[in-house]
């Protein structure tokens, strides 16, 4: 008989203070807290010849995002955390893909063990996507024990950015592959036992015909001489669940009715963690050998665990608080990082849950089209319409416009904490799918309560709605129009809007309603929308302010690209060189041009003047100015190719030190370098912690941070010659006929 430990956990996201209600007592805990049980199990375990604890700690995949600290540092502060908490393998899980493949492969470099999915093929090698692998084994108390990460094929259709060439493979079939692959006596392997890591929502029915059995299921059938996996360490769910072929399991009731878990007859091993560093997973196995010639072994003879849940007192990690101290101090250093330039005043008081704004419509202008890509891939068209709440937005205040220039001053200035603050809530964006009745009873009660300044007043986009303020609630609407994509400006230079079709209570069709996740619940008195068919979940969505930083880091990364010499675009991924191709096509073909005035060392957006036929017409240096002066305010002209392009480009490019947050960082890295190399002990310390992953952690030498330093500097004149320069406007897309709601 042989022992084995392991503390197992999935789906973390805030690592910063989060509240939870505990026996009617709110507690407060963040990731030194968990990282103290994980700790505390750890340290039961005996030691190795290595120094190092005789045990496992197994992750189930969701760690870069989402969050609200995710959505300024699109993941880079993860791997210091999850590498502090000592975490021997992992499991992909769909989140990881939120920021997009390239940025992926640059978080998992920065992690110090490996990421498994071996049920994803790039077409284009033949083999998992790199950095990531198909299987690993790790020995523990002398035994070798094989590990898979399968992942379910449902959640692959909802991500946004998913490479064409990465093609999802049947997991019982890949799984048992693997088994014999891992298993072979004469292979390069030679595991005693394999478990499997996955993402996947409830893994009854997968552990059954991977007989991943509990001993009473082994009476009815024996696995010995099967292919498959003996343990399934789970994730996506968002719940602590454990299957109920378990032998005995502290603070949780196995035998409690838990929704969609009817399949689970009790003969299967399956352990699901929670969420978001409120759970671990403590897990005591007992294997034993199995008769000579078996295919499997080793089997589990008894499973015995316990739920240790994170409260209030749970003791810090200091190791851990020492790296989340320095990751919350950049993250706060970067909010004063500016990230586009307003023309207009953005007012987030009073005035937005009263009126229609400029900022209101802009944000949802933003993150309307965020999830085309998902939507065609799950057989949907294109989101209809988007509606937010405007208790959404924060702030106050009204943010004033600054002038876009060359020179360091950043006065008035749109910054990554000014976003923040705007969209402080890390509720997930969903699509839900609605009838015509559905959409007219949802936007009568956003507006029921006007004069009130309640939070449910509307924000929104890809419609209007025309009403009367004077009629009693729930009588206000007087109709809805879906828009067309237009390019046409009136007199005043503000978009003007076409009607594409009238929402009729007659219509039998289905419209696509992006909102936020608690509005769908029913939040700020949305009752229309519960219960309605989600196209996109929560599981799946990203946040507003997740979307629109996306949306931002993709105008500058096409501003560089078209200002830029077209040969410097080889290598760029052949979907973000059709959008950027489809984007001056655009651009030349539009209706109205803006005043050409000659490119200038401070650089001013031209109203848009007289329309004239086409670009093409013009000379060529007319035309390249054209380019140079129109791309940065791809906003002042509302554009559905232009805001598609900045998302796709950012789901699919490296955005590299374009992004804000990735420079700050870098300084403050180079300025650790400079402070090692001059013998300080808790700066070298400190890069250590920082670079525990895979990749090579940097010289402590002055001539290297100035290296560094020097690409920061090129890097932040390139990222000011290529602000995304924003000008919304109230375009009448909610129009109160009585005229007291303009």
């Amino acid at each position: 008989m042989t022992t084995l430990g392991i503390a197992h956990f999935n789906d973390v996201y805030q690592v910063s203070d989060q509240k939870k209600q505990v026996d009617g007592k709110e507690e407060v805990i963040n990731v030194t807290k968990f990282a103290g049980s994980v700790s505390g199990v750890i340290s039961k375990w005996g030691d190795r010849s290595d120094g190092k604890k005789d045990g496992l700690v197994v992750f189930s995949g969701d760690l870069f995002s989402p969050s609200t600290e995710t959505s300024v540092t699109r993941g880079r502060h993860m791997p210091p955390i999850i590498n502090a908490l000592g975490v021997d393998v992992a499991c992909v899980g769909n989140h990881e893909f939120d920021m997009g493949y390239p940025r992926l492969k640059e978080l998992i470099l920065d992690t110090s063990f490996p990421w498994l999915v071996s049920n994803i093929i790039d077409k284009n090698t033949g083999k998992v996507p790199e950095p990531m692998k198909d299987v690993h084994v790790l020995e523990r108390k002398g035994v070798r024990i094989g590990f898979v990460g399968l992942v379910e094929k449902e959640w692959i259709a909802t991500i946004t950015g998913w490479p064409d060439n990465f093609e999802w493979q049947d997991y019982v079939e890949v799984g048992k592959r693997l088994s014999a692959k891992l298993r072979d006596p004469n292979g390069e392997y030679k595991a005693d036992i394999v478990f499997a890591v996955t993402h996947c929502r409830y893994d009854i029915k997968l552990a059954q015909e991977l007989g991943a059995l509990s001993t009473s299921g082994q009476v009815v059938r024996d696995i010995k001489s099967e292919q498959g996996v003996d343990l399934i360490l789970g994730g996506h769910d968002h719940i602590y669940w454990i299957s109920k072929g378990v032998n005995g399991w502290e603070n949780f009731d196995v035998n409690a009715q838990q929704r969609n878990a009817a399949e689970d007859l009790g003969d299967t091993l399956i352990v699901k963690s929670g969420t978001d560093y409120q759970d671990l997973s403590e897990i005591n196995l007992v294997l034993e050998d199995t008769p000579t010639g078996s295919i499997r072994k080793k089997i589990i003879q008894e499973i015995k665990g316990k739920r240790i849940v994170t409260r209030g007192d749970t003791p810090v990690n200091p190791d851990m608080k020492v790296i989340f101290d320095r990751e919350i101090s950049t993250i706060n250093a970067a909010m004063e990082e500016p990230i586009c330039i307003t023309e207009v005043p953005l007012d987030v008081g009073i005035t937005i849950r009263l009126h229609e704004t400029p900022i209101a419509n802009w944000v949802t202008d933003c993150i309307r089209h965020s999830y085309d890509e998902a939507l065609a891939k799950l057989g949907y068209p294109k989101v209809d319409a988007a509606i937010l709440s405007v208790g959404n937005f924060r702030g106050g205040h009204t943010y004033q416009p600054g002038t876009p220039c060359f020179e360091t001053n950043t006065t008035g200035h749109f910054t990554l904490g000014d976003l923040m603050t705007i969209l402080p809530y890390p509720d997930p964006a969903v699509v839900v799918e609605i009838s015509a009745t559905d959409f007219l009873a949802v936007v009568e009660s956003a507006l029921e309560r006007w004069p009130i300044k309640e939070g449910r007043f509307p924000a929104m986009s890809g419609f209007r709605v025309s009403w009367d303020s004077r009629k009693p609630a729930g009588q206000r609407v007087l109709g809805i129009w879906l828009l067309d994509d237009s390019n046409k400006l009136g007199k005043d230079n503000k978009p003007v809007l076409v009607d594409k079709e009238e929402v009729l209570r007659t219509s039998t069709r289905k419209y696509l309603l992006m909102c936020g996740e608690y509005m769908a619940r029913g939040g700020d008195g949305y009752d229309e929308l519960i219960g309605k068919k989600l196209v996109i979940t929560a599981e799946n969505g990203q946040s507003c302010s997740a979307l629109v930083r996306k949306y931002l880091l993709g105008v500058q990364f096409l501003n560089k690209q078209l200002r830029g010499n077209p040969e410097a675009r080889k290598g760029l991924n052949p979907k973000a060189l059709n959008a950027i191709s489809q984007v001056e096509n655009h651009l030349r073909h539009l209706p109205h041009l803006p005043d050409i005035k000659p490119p200038a060392a401070t650089r001013s957006i031209p109203l848009f003047g007289a329309a004239i036929e086409a670009v093409h017409d013009v000379v060529h240096d007319t035309a390249q100015a054209v380019v140079d002066t129109l791309i940065p305010a791809v906003q002042w002209l509302v554009s559905t190719p232009l805001i598609v392009a900045s998302h796709l480009v950012a789901d699919h490019e490296d955005i590299g030190l374009l992004d804000c947050y990735e420079r700050r960082r870098t300084r403050i890295l180079a300025d650790l370098q400079r402070q090692a190399a001059s013998g300080a002990s808790d700066a070298q310390d400190t890069l250590s912690r920082l670079f525990s992953g895979n990749r090579q952690q940097p010289e402590a030498s002055a001539k290297e941070a100035d290296q560094e330093e020097a690409k920061v500097d090129a890097a932040d004149k390139d990222a000011k010659e290529n602000i995304p320069v924003i000008h919304p406007v109230v375009d009448g897309r909610l129009k109160d006929v009585a005229g007291a709601a303009q």
